[in-house]
Formats: C-alpha cells, structure tokens, sequence
C-alpha cells in the first residue's frame, strides 16, 4: 500500500499539469463567485437542480471570455450583499427592470447602496460589484462588449430560447370596439403555392391559412378569403383598396408603399432555394425563370442576373414547367413549397440541392386606407404568436402535403421501397394466384369426382357413361363396323323391397362388389356407369364370338343372378334392355341408352327378363322425339288441359272432393292422355314443370272462386318422384302457397311411395320427413297415392305424416275375387282410420264394388261408376248444381 501510495503522488503532479487532462483546466481557471435571487425571467433551478434562464447562459458564455469558471449561490438580495461585502461572492445577478432601451443602468433609487452595475443589455440585467472592489468591473465590460460584437442577436436568441408563450395580447377598449364594428376582413392569400398558401375545392389551405385560423381564434373576427387565380390580379386588388388585407406580404415598405398599403410587423421568415434539371448541367450563363408579380423576382433575382438571363412568367408553376421544358435553366422557389412543386406537378426531371440562395420576412399588409389601429391589433397579435407556434404549423402542413403526393410522386420518392413493395406485391399475386389454381384444380376435381362419380362407392355414373360412350365407341370401330357393340340396360326387379330388407348402404355396397365381379369375369364388358340412385346400370359390350345379342345379355345376366349379400348368397332377378350400336352414322349417346331403356321398359309386366330394342321400338322413340319436339311450345300455347275427376262420399254420395289429371291437346299429335306421355316426361324432366302448371293452375281457380264466394271442394295433384332431388322445391312450393294464400287442406299433394323410400340422406331437399313436414307446414294436405301396390306402405306410414290413404284399384279387384285379399282390404281401411286418415279407393266401376267398400268402412270412392274426368268448367257447374 505504501509503494502503491508513493507512486500516485509521483504522478499526481504530472496527471494534474498535462495539457491533454480533461479537468486540470477546471483546478487551475479562476472561480467568478455569482449570487442571485430565482428570478422566471433572469435565472433559476429546475427540479434537477440544473440553473436555468437566460441571464444564466449569457452569464456562463461571459465567464468563458473571463477564462473563469461560474459558481452560483442562491439566496435572498439582503444575503447575496452580506455575501458580497464579505467577499465570499465576487458578483450579483439583478434582474432586469422595466425601463426604456435608452437607459443603460439602473436608476439610483434601485441600485443598492456600496454597489457598482455592469449592464449586460436589455432583458438580461446586471452584475452588482463591491464599490470597495472595482478589479472585476473592466473585465466584465469587456466581454460583454465583445459578445455584442461578435454576436450582436446573441441576447436575443437567449430572450427567445426562454420565451415559452408569446406575449400577452392585451386589447384596448378602443381596440376592441373596432374589432366588434368591423367582424369581416376581406382577405387574399397567395394563390398555388402548397403547402404554403393554396385553396383546397375553393378553400384557403396551408400553412397561411392555419395562421389565419389563430388570427380568428384570437381576435374574435373573420378573415374571409378572397380565392384569385394569380398573384398578379391579388397585388392589383390590394393596390385598387377592393380588399382590405393580404395575409402574406413581403416585408419591404417601399414594395408596401407601391401597392397603397401598410405593414405589421414580420411573423414568418421564408427561405428560397433553386430548381434545376437533373438532365443537364447548369451553364455559365444559366436562364432564369422569373415570377413577373413576386417580390423577391425584383429584390434579389434581378439584382443578381442580367436582363439577358431572364425570362418572366405568370407564377411559379409556369416557371417550373418552363424549367421542365427547357425553356430555362433554373428557377427560385420557396424551400418550403420546393418539394411540394416538384412532386405534385410531376416535375421528375427537376431537383433542389437545399441551399438557401436568399430569403425575405413576410407581413400582413392593409390598404392604407383603413384606420391604422387596425395596424396596431395586428402587430399586437403578432408578438402574441409564439414562432414555435408558426413552426409547428409549417412542419404540419409539410407532412400533410407530402401524404397527398400522387402515386408516381410516391414512387419517385421512395424507389427502393416502391421496388421491395412491388416484387411483394407480385410475389403475392403470385402465391395467391398459385393457391387458387390450386384451389381450382382441388374444386374442379370435386366437381368432376361429384358429376362423374356415385358418392360413396367410387364408381362411375350416368353422367361420365354419357359423356364417355361416343369415345370408346369410336375407340372400338372395328368392332362397331362388326355389328358387335351394343348398349345393355340392367335393373334388379323389386328395387323397393330390396333396399328395405338389406338396406340402403349395404345395397349399394352390394351392388357395387357384384358389379366389380362381373366386369372381372367378362372382360367383353368394355364401359360401365351406375345411376346415382343404384337402380340400374348402363354397360357398353361387345358381342362375344358364337353369341347372339340376346345371348350376351343372358350371360351377364346370369353372372349378377347370385350375389354375396353380407356372406350370404342371394338371388336376385332382373329386367334387361339391349340396343344394337349402329354401324353407320352418328353416335347420339342418349338415343343409344333410350333405346335400351325402352326395351327393357316394354318387358317389364310381361314375364321376360331381356327385351331386345326393335323397329316397333324404333316407331315409339321416334313419337317420343316428336312429343319432346313439341312439349315447351304445348306448355306456353295451353295445349295441357286440366280435366278433374270427382271424388264421392260413399254414404251421401255427395260430391267431397277431385283428382286433377292432365290432357295433352295437340295440334299435331292430336288427343293424349297421361299414359302416352308422362313416363316420357318423368324421363327427360318435363314432368316438373307439368307439376309446377297443374299447381298454379289450380290454385288460381279456387283463389277466384273464393273471392267470388262459389263453392269449392279439395283438389288433388299428383307430385313427381323427382321433386324429391330437385333443387329449390321447397322454395317453390312456398312461393306459390303464399301467393295465393289458399285454406289449409284445400289442395292435396298425391305423392307415390317410390317417392320416398330413401331415408338415409341428411340433405333437406333430399330427406322425405323434412320434405313431408315442410309442405305440410305450408298448409298443403298429403296423400299417399297407389298404396298397397310397393313394397315400402308400410314403411311410408311410419316415417312420413300423411293424411290421406288411397288404395290402388289393384287391391279393390283383388278383394273381389279372394276373401283373403279383401280381408287384407279391410284391415288396410281400418288401419287408415285408426291413424286418422282418410282413406281413399281408387277405379271403383261397378255398384257390388260400392257396397263391398261401404260394408268394410271405406269413407271416400273415385271412379267411372261415379264420374268421368271432365273438364274445369263442367265439374264445376255439377258442383254448384248439387
């Protein structure tokens, strides 16, 4: 410790006189001993203890003149004189008084006795020195002088750095009675100049028109603003007196004197930077663009350039389009609006290096024929603005100027940015494009894996077979020119019963495997489609060798007899149609697989399993195609009549009701009934839009009939299977039952149990119960029409709420003839009516058939025993007559 201790004091010496020590020149500068009093306007210590004001820093800017460091002691004036006289401090700070700039020291009667004053200028006070102690005063005096010689604003900028608020604006009651006389100044500000004075849609804007805004604040009037296109025609309005006031005038009186008009005080100074091209380099003797009318055209860019070098427009616009242009090589323009006109008149080509090459103050000016108390107002609520104040409000108006840069403007300013947001953007587009082709390759194969295939088994339908077979039948035109090819239709009999024994879903899977079997065994089996309803399948075969159309068909056939039925070996039975693949001319798809289907139509009923289409066949298809001609033009000309057939009470044998049953009346196929043309219908879809007529039809009649007060009974019409899977049913059912708004039960729907027999479906539209609910809820009554003929009545009577039962004609023979048919019948009947439906037999020809009905309970009869379908106007003149 003591070796240690040794060597600090050898170098302390060395440490403390080197020139590069931070601090030896604070131990070895004399001390300038100051006491004062806290003073807001002289000197002070804020919260950390740090002085403050601006008597401090120009008292700390004379010690370093004096070579002298500054310490301070606060205290009262009578302390800081004992301090004084003790010699403890060499000075004290006075504050200064209230006198006029003339006077140079404090006046006797405030000069404390036993002291000397050295001004340090106005605003900032004095230092008291001990009249016993006068070394210090000639020092003093002359870093003062010299501070005022090198910087002569120095004081100044002190007054202002501490100059938190503008001066009080205190109004005389002569001032403020010409306020309240004169509320409206007609005023004019520069015209085109953004952001420093500008009209926004015929509004004043910028940085001159906030400062008219706190004008107006402040003084209690309105400075209404004159819009003019240049500022030639404002200067010529000031100097006609038709306006009292410009807002922003240069400060020169003699510029003031030429336009008749009298000047406040400068609030703002502009700074004036060049404009030049970036294209081309500034030449010895460069054009000049001028603003004819601007002030400082004549101040400072005529003095400084040669006539030669001049050329004069109208306003600064013109003269940075002529610099765009060429027509000049430069141009002088506000700093503050330099960036605004370049980018706003997409003046690319042009820049600003910045520098200020001149600038001039700005003043309101007044015509000079206004009362100069006017003046005075102004000048007051000038000093009352604090040039902070007019700073905050030009930095504002710059951003918000730059926020409204045109989108190239943008671009030019920020091309790095620009470029990086650019490859984002399109990198975006990009991947965004990118996902929904992806999107659009993932929904357009659900799409086609939903058109195309049966959901749920993976196999392919209708839709794809049809689309599919005029290819493979040219793909296999040898085999085609052969007479080999041909269209099969296959459809297991009982489709009905079978999905109620096995199922819905194990059907389906069912047939899927056997379907897959079959193709395995018999290769000849070129194209397959199922139906989405699992009814039938469509194949494309082709002949094998040594066998007949009729024996190929046998042989698939006989292939799907057995099927394995969840490990079970079942046999099922068929209805089969063939059609031969012509050799010559076009393939029409549809036609081929309409043909299968009417021949394997036209053996069902008929005890054979393959019917074969033929030439008898041929003539059938060729009156279909005539009555799919004709079908739209028949709907829109009414060839559809709608006849009806009355329903009877079998005890009063009263009229309670009627079928509504369609007839084809047409020009050129003549008189139709149902059976010649519904099944074709039901085929190609027509048979909605029948439904759709005979509804609206009727509905109309007895909406008219009820608002003539006639009588009316419940009409029923039959309703399509493929209402079932239409889209938008229920919807159009609704819409038709609250047009008409009709009685509840007055129009009964027949609905036929092939409708219904799917009820695995969780879609509305394709779900019986929801349906069946629904159309009740719209007031309609529901029938369950050819009962007793499917396999699936009983099933409907559990899972679907009907209200009427009407037993198919078949049954009604049957009980004729077999006592145990019609004690089926009759328990049928009694079941109805234990559900609380009514029950309804349908074909009744004969009196024994009546009074077999009436002795089992039967309420309700239709047949030719009691009335034929007649048309509309006849069933209702019998109505009215019973």
């Amino acid at each position: 410790m003591r070796f240690l201790m040794r060597i600090f004091l050898i170098l302390l010496p060395i440490l403390l006189n080197s020139p590069t020590n931070g601090f030896s020149a604070d131990f070895l500068r004399p001390v300038l001993r100051i006491g004062f009093t806290s003073s807001e306007n002289s000197i002070w210590q804020d919260s950390r203890l740090h002085y403050q004001g601006p008597t401090y820093d120009f008292t700390e800017a004379l010690a370093t003149y004096l070579n002298r460091k500054a310490t301070y002691t606060s205290g009262t004036l009578e302390e800081n004189l004992q301090r004084l006289r003790s010699g403890s401090i060499d000075a004290i700070i006075l504050p200064d008084i209230p006198m006029t700039a003339a006077i140079t020291e404090p006046r006797p009667d405030y000069l404390p006795p036993g002291t000397i004053a050295v001004p340090l200028g106005a605003g900032m006070g004095w230092l008291l020195l001990d009249e016993n102690r006068t070394e210090l005063q000639p020092d003093l005096t002359a870093a003062v002088q010299t501070i005022n010689l090198v910087n002569p604003f120095f004081r100044y900028d002190l007054l202002e750095k501490y100059h938190e608020t503008g001066l009080e604006l205190n109004l005389t009651p002569e001032e403020k009675a010409f306020l309240a006389a004169h509320p409206v100044v007609r005023t004019m500000i520069s015209p085109r100049q953004a952001p420093y004075s500008y009209f926004d849609q015929e509004h004043p804007a910028g940085v001159i028109a906030e400062i008219i805004k706190r004008v107006e604040k402040d003084l209690g009037i309105t400075l209404e603003v004159i819009p003019e296109e240049t500022q030639h025609t404002m200067m010529a309005h000031l100097t006609n007196g038709d306006i009292d006031m410009v807002m922003d005038f240069n400060t020169d009186y003699n510029w003031a004197k030429a336009h008749n008009a009298d000047l406040t005080f400068p609030y703002l100074t502009l700074n004036y930077v060049s404009v030049l091209r970036k294209d081309s380099p500034l030449p010895e003797k460069p054009v000049v663009a001028c603003a004819r009318t601007h002030f400082y055209t004549q101040q400072f860019i005529e003095k400084n350039f040669p006539p030669e070098q001049l050329r004069y427009y109208a306003d600064v616009a013109d003269c940075m389009d002529a610099v765009n242009k060429g027509e000049a090589d430069m141009t002088f323009v506000k700093a503050i609006t330099a960036q605004s006109d370049i980018f706003q008149g997409n003046y690319y080509n042009l820049y600003t290096n910045g520098n200020a090459a001149f600038s001039h103050q700005v003043s309101m000016a007044v015509r000079n024929t206004m009362d100069p108390i006017f003046i005075r107002i102004l000048n007051k609520e000038v000093a009352h603005i604090h040039p902070r104040d007019i700073s905050s409000i030009i930095n504002s108006e710059v951003y918000q100027i730059q926020g409204k840069d045109s989108l190239q403007s943008f671009i030019y300013r920020n091309p790095i940015f620009t470029l990086a947001l650019s490859m984002g953007i399109l990198l975006l587009i990009i991947l965004v494009l990118l996902y929904f082709l992806w999107l659009r390759h993932k929904y357009t194969a659900a799409l086609w894996q939903q058109a195309n295939v049966v959901k749920g088994l993976g196999l392919y339908n209708l839709q794809w077979f049809t689309n599919e077979l005029p290819n493979a039948i040219a793909y296999y035109q040898e085999a085609r020119k052969s007479g080999e090819l041909f269209v099969l239709i296959i459809s297991p009999q009982r489709q009905s019963f079978l999905k109620e024994v096995y199922g819905a879903e194990l059907f389906a899977e069912t047939t899927k495997n056997s379907l897959q079997d079959v193709v395995q065994k018999l290769p000849w089996i070129l194209r397959y489609g199922l139906s989405s309803e699992i009814t039938h399948i469509y194949m494309l075969c082709q002949k094998p060798k040594g066998l007949t159309l009729r024996q190929a068909a046998e042989q698939v056939e006989k292939n799907f007899r057995v099927i394995n039925v969840n490990g079970v070996l079942t046999s099922f039975t068929y209805h089969i149609g063939v059609c031969p693949v012509p050799r010559t001319k076009d393939i029409d798809a549809s036609l081929l697989m309409g043909n299968a289907m009417m021949a394997r139509n036209e053996i069902i009923g008929q005890n054979h399993v393959i019917g074969v289409f033929n030439s008898v066949m041929h003539d059938e298809l060729l009156k279909h195609q005539q009555m799919e001609l004709y079908m739209e033009k028949a709907l829109a000309a009414g060839e559809f009549k709608i006849y009806l057939q009355a329903k009877y009470d079998l005890e009063t044998r009263e009229i309670c009701g009627a079928e509504a049953l369609i007839r084809w009346q047409s020009p050129e196929l003549g008189f139709l009934v149902p059976s010649h043309f519904i099944t074709l219908f039901e085929r190609n879809g027509f048979v909605l839009k029948l439904d759709y007529f005979v509804l609206e039809q009727i509905s109309k009649l007895l909406a008219e009939r009820l608002k003539q007060k006639l009588p009316v009974v419940p009409i029923s019409i039959n309703q399509s299977g493929l209402h079932v899977s239409e889209r938008g049913y229920l919807a159009n059912m609704q819409a038709i039952a609250e047009r008409y708004q009709l009685p509840r039960k007055l129009i009964e729907l027949e609905l036929t149990e092939t409708s219904f027999i799917d009820f695995t479906t969780k879609k509305e539209n394709e779900n019986a119960v929801q349906i069946t609910r629904r159309l009740k809820s719209m007031g309609f009554s529901l029938s369950m029409d050819d009962f007793c003929t499917g396999y699936s009545s009983i099933a409907m009577l559990r899972n679907l709420p009907m209200d009427i039962m009407k037993i198919d004609r078949s049954m009604l023979q049957s009980a004729e003839n077999s006592e145990r048919c019609l004690t089926i019948l009759k328990q049928v009947i009694k079941m109805g009516r234990n559900l609380n439906m009514r029950v309804l037999v349908e074909g009744i020809e004969t009196t024994a058939q009546e009074r077999l009905l009436k002795a089992i309970g039967c309420q309700i009869g239709q047949g030719f025993l009691f009335a034929h379908p007649v048309p509309l106007e006849q069933f209702f003149a019998e109505l009215e007559k019973n």
